[in-house]
C-alpha cells in the first residue's frame, strides 16, 4: 500500500475472498451450488474473482445482470432470486439464458409462465427469521408452507418445471441451527408434494450466513452451521441438490477502509473524532445497527502506541447528525488530526449502500 494514497480508500484482499469461498465448498454438502448474493457487494474485483473460481450468482435486478454480462458469466450460473420482479425484466434474463426464477405468489408465478415458458420455478417460503437474525425478510417476501405446495402444483400445471423450494433465515443470523430448522420445514413440503406426484430438484437454503465483526463467540462459523445442515439434510424424504446464497459471509472481511482524522473535539458526552469517511461513505450498517454491530477500528500507524487509552465517538464528515459510526471506540488518547485509522471487515453492504451525501465522492478501491 502506497503511503501517499489520499484517504478515504478501501483495500481489497482477494486471498480472503478465495479462502472464504473454499470454506463454503469444504463444509457444505458436496452437491451444493454457491450462488453469491450480489446485493452484498457488486464491485468488479469481487465479481471477477468469484467468476474465476467457479461461483454462481444470485441476481436481484437487470442492472446486476448487466454487470455479470460484462465479465461473461453464463446464464446457467445465474438465478433470478428476488421473489417479486418487473415482468419485462424477466424477458432480459430469458434472453441471456437464465432459466431459474424465484416466486412467492400466484401473480409472480404467472409472470414467469408468460415470459419464461418451461422455466425452472422455485417458491420462496416463510421460516423463522426473527428469533436470531439482525435483519428480517419475512414481512416482505415468502409464502406459507401449505401455499408453497399449492403454488408448485400450479407451476407444473402452467408448464413450468417445479424446480425447488427456497427460504431465508434473515441477514446476520446468529443461531447455527437456523438453516437446519428451515430444511426441516422444507422436508414437510417435500412429503406433501410427493403425494401429488412432484419431486423437487433443489433446496435453496438462502443466505444470512453471518460474519464475526467483534470477535463475539456467539457468532457461528460456516463449519458449525454446516454440521446441523448435514444432519437435517439426511432426514429429507429423498435426495436433492442444494443452493446457498452467501453475501456477507463471503465478502465481509475482504475489504478494509483507511480513513483520516479531520477533527478532534471534546463535547459534553465525550471525545469526538471526525473522519473523512462515514456512514454515507459505505458504513450505513453502523448507523442502522448502532450498538449491535460495530466495525473493529485501530490506528494505521504503530506510532500511536500510547498506553493511555480513551473512549471516542467516531463520526463522518457530513453535516448530518445521524452520521455516527461508533459511539464507543477505545484508541490511544494522544491520537490527533491527520492520523489514519483502519476500519476492518468493510466488504459487505458498504459500496452498495453508499451515497454522495453532501457531495462527497465515492470512496476508491485499491487492490492489495
Amino acid at each position: 500500500m502506497k503511503k501517499n494514497n489520499s484517504t478515504p480508500f478501501f483495500v481489497f484482499n482477494k486471498k480472503e475472498l478465495i479462502n472464504n469461498f473454499k470454506k463454503y465448498k469444504k463444509w457444505l454438502p458436496e452437491n451444493t451450488e454457491i450462488c453469491y448474493a450480489m446485493k452484498a457487494n457488486s464491485e468488479m474485483p469481487v465479481l471477477e474473482n468469484l467468476n474465476k473460481i467457479g461461483a454462481s450468482f444470485e441476481v436481484a435486478s437487470k442492472y446486476e445482470l448487466e454487470l455479470l454480462k460484462k465479465i461473461g458469466v453464463s446464464g446457467e450460473r445465474i438465478i433470478y432470486g428476488t421473489a417479486v420482479k418487473p415482468e419485462d425484466d424477466v424477458k432480459d434474463f430469458v434472453h441471456y439464458g437464465v432459466s431459474r426464477f424465484a416466486f412467492d405468489s400466484l401473480q409472480e408465478l404467472l409472470k414467469i409462465s408468460r415470459q419464461a415458458p418451461g422455466a425452472h420455478a422455485y417458491v420462496r417460503v416463510l421460516v423463522d427469521d426473527k428469533s436470531d437474525s439482525v435483519f428480517h425478510m419475512s414481512e416482505k417476501f415468502g409464502t406459507s408452507l401449505k401455499e408453497g405446495v399449492n403454488l408448485l402444483i400450479k407451476a407444473k400445471e402452467l408448464g413450468l418445471i417445479p424446480y425447488g423450494i427456497s427460504f431465508n433465515v434473515g441477514s446476520q443470523a446468529r443461531n447455527s441451527r437456523a438453516w437446519a430448522r428451515g430444511i426441516h420445514d422444507v422436508g414437510i413440503m417435500m412429503k406433501m408434494l410427493l403425494e401429488k406426484g412432484i419431486e423437487i430438484k433443489v433446496l435453496n437454503m438462502g443466505g444470512g450466513f453471518p460474519h464475526n465483526y467483534q470477535n463475539n463467540d456467539n457468532i457461528p462459523t460456516i463449519k458449525e452451521i454446516s454440521k446441523h445442515i448435514h444432519v437435517a439434510c439426511k432426514k429429507l424424504p429423498y435426495r436433492v441438490n442444494y443452493i446457498v446464497e452467501p453475501g456477507r459471509g463471503l465478502v465481509a472481511n475482504t475489504f478494509t477502509l483507511i480513513t483520516s482524522i479531520i477533527g478532534k473535539t471534546k463535547r459534553s458526552n465525550g471525545y469526538w473524532l471526525y473522519l473523512d469517511a462515514g456512514v454515507y461513505s459505505g458504513l450505513l450498517e453502523a448507523m442502522l445497527c448502532q450498538g449491535g454491530m460495530k466495525y473493529h477500528v485501530t490506528p494505521l500507524s504503530s506510532r500511536n502506541t500510547s498506553r493511555v487509552k480513551e473512549r471516542f465517538i467516531l463520526t463522518g464528515p457530513t453535516g448530518d447528525a445521524l452520521d455516527v459510526i461508533n459511539r464507543v471506540v477505545v484508541l490511544p488518547k494522544d491520537i490527533k488530526v491527520g492520523d489514519k485509522l483502519v476500519v476492518y471487515d468493510t466488504g459487505a453492504y458498504t459500496f452498495t449502500l453508499s451515497t454522495p451525501f453532501n457531495g462527497f465522492p465515492r470512496t476508491k478501491i485499491i487492490l492489495k
